[in-house]
This record gives structure tokens, C-alpha cells and sequence, in this order.
């Protein structure tokens, strides 16, 4: 208590006091009031008084009487933090900040001011300005858990996913009872990719606190990279349960989706909007989950996409008029993915997504902006690329991988990007590989700060399209050109990229129609490809229930690439093979928890409406290590190209296990990649240009043992061919110098 000039020491404030601290708050009360009757100025009494309204949470009260407490003693330490404590469980942030930075100018090391002052930035989103002051209230309270948690949400909120982890542990340490450390422990160690670790902190932090809605989450987060989608879905069910944030409803929703419950995760985002309705990222995910990875008919992927165009018209109109200031961290966090795998134009939506995603990026305000310096005189060129994938990845292998690989380092200087934090020995590799390599986990904010000071003359992603910082960045322009390229094969519909890079052994002739982004047809694939020299484990057929001596026609695709208006094609296939061979289609379940059931049933309704009995002529079995699926390939009869959507690495490793692959040229280039390898390896043959030949193909090759065997003895002969092109790279480094020194001479 003070003895302030002016107001002295009341006698009845001991005894109120006294009270105050025995819990008889309605006794203390009177007795306040007593001392403020006599002395309505009374600094101890208001303060008091202001206390124990904040403690009953009569937030307005504790604000006035706190501040005609501080009327009398401006600088009294403890009444700023309280008046700072009022104003922040308010929700009035601003006035929180004023308070709070108040009582740390009169004591510049109070704990509580800075912690005050900490928690205001962080409840404000100004998660960068609240680490110094939550570094200094950590030296100064080494062992307070509740500085180490929120120290640590702020740097993994600013990408800083190691520091969070060292903080978050410090917490955990200083006190292993509380829930909310190893839950918290768990988040960041999912961020750098640690799932298994993380699994085993939520777990602990959910046998200490079953009722955790932050444990649950992070427990289904690590689930769902784990590979273990279903055990993913029932934790987040559980943990919706249980007072979840807005960002728990949204990753349920997006884990639903990857399954193809859609309908389950819209109900998810409406849920968060009617908790939030200034979200945005609950507006976005809700936009595009209006995509289903598994359709029933054709009609409902139509109705999907003229669902999609009013969505991103309500998204655009809603940031028009609301001018969300964190508005960017909501772009591509959920992408139209699966529109990829109709096989229609998508230049159109795509084209408006790009605007909306380079929209939405234009709220992103605190990015510093460097100058570009002039590079003409610098001999070497700066290529970059940024890709989440450089690790043993199909968009990795295929594509990106050869360019880090075999550009001229004379003339060439290249730059990596790695977005994301799981590593392996290629991105080891790539290590090797790269002038400049950067895979530090950081926000948006920062991976902008470290491209742009790299002062990159092109940047590549290799396949826009696949995760969320890799949309963000490249809907901005970080280097004076940009370009895109087939890991993803579909147009970003990105005004800030400038070329797509491709090949144009898989283009049709019209291709350019296709793209938002000048089309470059670089050579056969456009790529310098490796060979995979697949080293097979025996995969035992009876134990995957596959029979022996009938043809297996593998259909090796993820659920979500067979389209409903194929269904007849694989019928039809079916009928054939009893006609002549008594073969089996293969077909893979999903690591996709519900994903192939949704798939299986459409299949087993159309072959019944077509009077085919499914499981005579269908297998599907569990998705296979690499080693096993290999050992398989090898024990088939004809590996059958996925429609509308090809595979490359898939028909790669069928070629160097020696099995044929019957390949289905498409519209679109993502339609073609199969068949663009048929064809450089000079077996047409084993190319359909419609679906009936597809059809005929497959039922043909399957009983034809003699011309099987004629093909698997070409097939050595002739893959040589498709790996180590190194005229693709020189049409690559030609093009990159070209363009590189036009834009040098502006």
C-alpha cells in the first residue's frame, strides 16, 4: 500500500485489505467503499477496488477505477499492469500497449510489464516486435514456463520453428505437469518435421490433459504425416469436441478434405467463420472446399466448377470490402488441387485463382523492399529455385533435380529455396549442388527477405500448385523474371509468372491455349533425368490376394485421378480380359484414409449397372513400399496409364522394372506424360489415342503372351533414351541467357 501526498494511509485499509486476501471479497467491498467515502481519491481503495472487478471480470469497472487510481499515482508499477490486464482481456489492444509500454518505462525490468507488453503484440499479430521484449522478461524469469510458451508461439509464428522448439521445451522442463507445453512442443516439432517425436509430446501432454483441444490437434497433425489419416480424422474429431481455436477447425477441415469428406469439413468452416467471421482463412479453405477428390458423376464435377467460380467471386468481394490485413496468410492454404484431374481447360479458374492469390498477397505490407542492384557486370547469372520438394519427391527427381544438376556453373549461379523442413539425403545433395542454399524454416515474411536479397535474375518453382508458401511467394514478383514448370502440370494462372517451362514431347500442338504463362517447350521432357535402377523386394502375390497365372493389368493412380466419365473404360477392359485372359485390374488403396472406399464404391455401382461382377475382375490391395511395388511390377502382365492425368515417375519405374506400359495420350499435357515417353522411346505401340483403342490395347497386349515378351525384350533396348538428355538442359541454359540478358539491357 502507499501513502500517497494528498489521500495518507486510510486506518480501514489494512482490514479491508485483510479481507480481500481471505477470499471475503463482498466484505472487502464495503470496507473499500467506506475509505472512499471518506476519501473519494483515494489510490489504494480505486486500485483495490479495480482488482477485484477485473478479478469477477467486470472489465469496464476495473478500467475506470484503475485509471482514477493512477490519476493519483501515475507511476505506480503494479496498478499499470493491472489496468494493462484489464484492457487486454477487453479485447482493446491499443490501449492495452499504451498501459502496458507505461509501467515499463517506470521499471523498465518488471517481468510482469514486459510480459504484458509481450502477450498485447502477440494478441495483435505483431509477432516480431514481441520477441525482444519476451527475450528480455525470459532473462530475467529463466524458469517461468508461461514466458517460455508465449516467447515460443511468437517465433513460430515468424517461421522460426527451432527457436519455438527450444523455447517450447525450456517451458515443458520448468514444468512437465502442464499440458499446454507438450502440446505446444508438438506443434513446433511437426513444423520442423519431427512427427514421430511430436506424436509422442502430444501424447503426453493428452495423458495429462485428455480434454486438450491443442494436444488432440497436434497428436492429429502428426497422425496425418505420419501417414495415418484415419487415426488423424478421430483425434481432430475429438478435438473439435473440446473449445477448439479457428485454426484447429481449419486443419480438421483440410484433413478432411484430403479424404473426400468434403461436406464434414464445410460444416468444420462454418463452424470457425461463425466464430471468427474476420478470418480469412476459414473463408478461403471454405472456398475451395467445394472441390471433391472423388466425384459420383461427371454432372457433379461440372456443378464443382461453377461452384468454385461463385466461391472465389465471394472471396474477392469479401477482401474488397473488408481489406484484411493478414489477408495473405490465408493464400493457398487450401488449393484447387484436384481441378487438375478434370480433363478440361482450366486456364480460366486457374487464371482467376492466380488473380485472387496476387490479390489477397497485396495485404502483406511489411515486407522490406530492397532495390535491385545492377548485376549487368557480374559474370555469372543467378538462377533460383524454390520448391517445398527438393528431397526424394517426384517434382524433385523429375524435374528439378537434373537442371540443379547439370546447369553450366560458368555461365550460371544457382540459388535453392528449400520450403519446407523435411530433409533426406537428396536434399543433402542439393546442398552440394547449390552457390546458395537456404531451408531454414521461416514465415512468408521471411522466406521474401532472404529470395529478394539473394538478387536472383530468374526465380523457378518447379510445380506451383502442390503447397501453400510455395502459392504465396510466387504470387509476388521477387525476381524480375519468374517461371513455373511441370511438377505440378497445370498453369498457375499467376500474373507474376512469366514462363512455363515444359516439353514438348508432352505438348500438343495447341498447347499455348492452355497456359497463363508463355508456353517454353524445352526438348523431349524439358528435363535431365536420372535412372531410378529400382531395386525390388519380393512382393508374394497370394498374401496380397492376387492370383497367380492370369494377367494383372496394374492401375497404379491415386484414387482421385480416376474420373467418373472413365469408368466405362475399365468395364469395358474387364470384359475383354474374360473374354481372352482371365486377367485382374489392380488397384491400389489410399493412404488417403476414405479416399479409395469412395472410389471403390462408385466402381462396384457402374460394373453392376453394367452387369460386370466387380470382384471377378477387380484386386484392390494396399499401397506398397517402393521395393515391393517394384518386386510387383515385375511379376505383372501391363502397367495401364492413368486417364486425363498421367504418371511419369510411375511409367519410369514400370519401364526399368521391364514391364510394358500402355499409355493414353491426352488432351492436356498432364494427360500426356506416359505417352510423351512411349513415343521418345520409339513404341508407338504402346500408345491409345482414344478410349476404345485404350481399351482394345489393354485387352489385346493381356492375351497376347508372344507380343508381350517381344516388347519386354525392346524395352532394355530403347529406355536408354529417355534419361541423361543433355540437350534439354543446353535449350534450358540458352533460353535462361537469352531472356536473362534482354531483361539485364532494361
Amino acid at each position: 500500500m502507499t501513502d500517497t501526498p494528498g489521500t495518507g494511509l486510510h486506518p480501514l485499509l489494512p482490514t479491508a485489505v485483510a479481507l480481500h486476501q481471505a477470499g471475503r471479497i463482498a466484505e472487502a467491498l464495503a470496507m473499500y467503499e467506506k475509505v472512499l467515502a471518506d476519501v473519494p481519491e483515494q489510490f489504494d481503495a480505486l486500485h483495490m477496488m479495480g482488482v477485484i472487478a477485473l478479478q469477477e471480470g467486470r472489465l469496464k469497472e476495473a478500467q475506470s477505477r484503475i485509471v482514477a487510481a493512477l490519476e493519483q499515482n501515475p507511476g505506480d508499477v503494479p496498478a499499470l499492469g493491472n489496468l494493462t490486464a484489464a484492457y487486454l482481456r477487453d479485447f482493446q489492444f491499443e490501449q492495452a500497449l499504451e498501459w502496458g509500454q507505461r509501467a515499463l518505462r517506470a521499471d523498465p525490468e518488471s517481468v510482469d510489464a514486459l510480459i504484458n507488453v509481450g502477450t498485447t503484440l502477440h494478441e495483435m499479430g505483431r509477432f516480431q516486435d514481441a520477441i525482444p521484449t519476451l527475450r528480455q522478461a525470459r532473462s530475467l524469469s529463466m524458469n517461468s514456463a508461461h514466458v517460455c510458451n508465449l516467447l515460443g508461439s511468437c517465433l513460430l509464428k515468424t517461421g522460426d520453428a527451432s527457436g519455438a522448439a527450444q523455447e517450447f521445451e525450456a517451458a515443458a522442463q520448468a514444468s512437465p505437469t502442464d499440458a499446454n507445453s507438450w502440446a505446444n512442443l508438438s506443434t513446433a516439432l511437426n513444423a520442423l518435421s519431427e512427427h514421430q517425436r511430436a506424436l509422442e509430446c502430444a501424447n503426453r501432454s493428452i495423458a495429462l490433459r485428455a480434454d486438450s483441444s491443442s494436444a488432440l490437434a497436434a497428436q492429429a497433425a502428426s497422425l496425418l504425416e505420419l501417414g495415418k489419416i484415419d487415426e488423424a480424422i478421430a483425434s481432430y474429431r475429438e478435438a473439435v469436441k473440446h473449445s477448439p481455436s479457428v485454426q484447429i477447425l481449419c486443419a480438421f477441415a483440410n484433413a478432411l478434405i484430403t479424404s473426400g469428406l468434403n461436406d464434414e469439413a464445410a460444416e468444420c468452416l462454418r463452424r470457425a467463420i461463425d466464430m471468427d467471421g474476420a478470418n480469412p482463412m476459414a473463408r478461403w479453405i471454405l472456398a475451395m472446399s467445394v472441390l471433391k477428390p472423388i466425384y459420383e458423376t461427371d454432372a457433379e464435377v461440372q456443378a464443382a466448377r461453377e461452384k468454385l467460380s461463385e466461391a472465389m467471386t465471394e472471396l474477392d468481394d469479401w477482401f474488397k470490402t473488408t481489406a484484411n490485413p493478414r489477408a495473405y496468410e490465408a493464400v493457398g492454404a487450401s488449393q484447387p488441387f484436384f481441378i487438375a484431374y478434370h480433363e478440361l481447360n482450366n486456364r480460366h479458374l486457374l487464371t482467376r485463382y492466380g488473380d485472387l492469390c496476387c490479390s489477397w498477397m497485396s495485404s502483406l505490407k511489411a515486407v522490406p523492399q530492397f532495390p535491385r542492384k545492377s548485376v549487368a557486370r557480374t559474370p555469372k547469372m543467378r538462377i533460383g529455385i524454390a520448391s517445398a520438394h527438393i528431397r526424394d519427391h517426384s517434382v524433385w527427381i523429375a524435374v528439378a533435380k537434373g537442371w540443379a544438376l547439370r546447369l553450366d556453373r560458368k555461365r550460371f549461379e544457382l540459388y535453392l529455396f528449400s520450403l519446407n523442413a523435411q530433409t533426406d539425403k537428396e536434399t543433402l545433395e542439393a546442398q552440394r549442388m547449390a552457390a546458395y542454399f537456404d531451408g531454414e524454416t521461416k514465415s512468408v515474411e521471411g522466406w521474401v527477405d532472404s529470395i529478394k536479397k539473394s538478387n536472383l535474375d530468374i526465380l523457378i518453382y518447379p510445380g506451383i500448385g502442390m503447397d501453400s508458401l510455395g502459392y504465396q511467394l510466387s504470387a509476388l514478383r521477387l525476381a524480375p523474371l519468374q517461371a513455373n514448370s511441370w511438377g505440378h502440370p497445370e498453369t498457375s494462372g499467376l500474373s507474376t509468372i512469366d514462363y512455363y517451362l515444359s516439353g514438348d514431347a508432352f505438348e500438343p500442338p495447341d498447347a499455348q491455349q492452355n497456359y497463363s504463362e508463355k508456353l517454353i517447350r524445352l526438348p523431349n521432357f524439358g528435363a535431365f533425368v536420372e535412372p531410378l535402377e529400382p531395386k525390388a523386394k519380393d512382393a508374394n502375390l497370394i498374401s496380397l490376394g492376387l492370383p497367380k497365372g492370369v494377367p494383372l493389368l496394374l492401375c497404379p493412380g491415386t484414387p482421385f485421378k480416376y474420373m467418373p466419365t472413365h469408368d466405362w473404360v475399365w468395364v469395358e477392359i474387364a470384359k475383354g480380359l474374360s473374354r481372352t485372359s482371365r486377367g485382374k485390374l489392380v488397384f491400389f488403396a489410399s493412404s488417403r484414409g476414405s479416399m479409395h472406399i469412395l472410389l471403390i464404391a462408385r466402381l462396384r455401382k457402374f460394373f453392376a449397372a453394367s452387369g460386370v461382377d466387380f470382384d471377378s475382375h477387380v484386386c484392390v490391395i494396399p499401397v506398397l513400399d517402393r521395393s515391393r511395388f517394384y518386386s510387383l511390377m515385375q511379376k505383372s502382365t501391363l502397367l495401364l496409364d492413368t486417364l486425363g492425368f498421367s504418371g511419369f515417375n510411375t511409367a519410369l519405374q514400370g519401364l526399368e522394372c521391364g514391364l510394358p506400359v500402355l499409355a493414353y495420350e491426352g488432351k492436356f499435357m498432364r494427360g500426356r506424360l506416359a505417352s510423351g515417353i512411349m513415343r521418345n522411346m520409339g513404341m508407338p505401340e504402346l500408345v491409345a489415342t482414344s478410349h476404345h483403342e485404350f481399351v482394345q490395347k489393354a485387352v489385346d497386349f493381356a492375351a497376347d503372351e508372344r507380343k508381350l515378351k517381344k516388347l519386354r525384350s525392346e524395352i532394355p533396348k530403347r529406355r536408354k533414351a529417355l534419361f541423361r538428355d543433355e540437350t534439354s538442359v543446353r535449350a534450358l541454359e540458352d533460353f535462361l541467357e537469352t531472356e536473362i540478358r534482354k531483361q539485364r539491357a532494361v
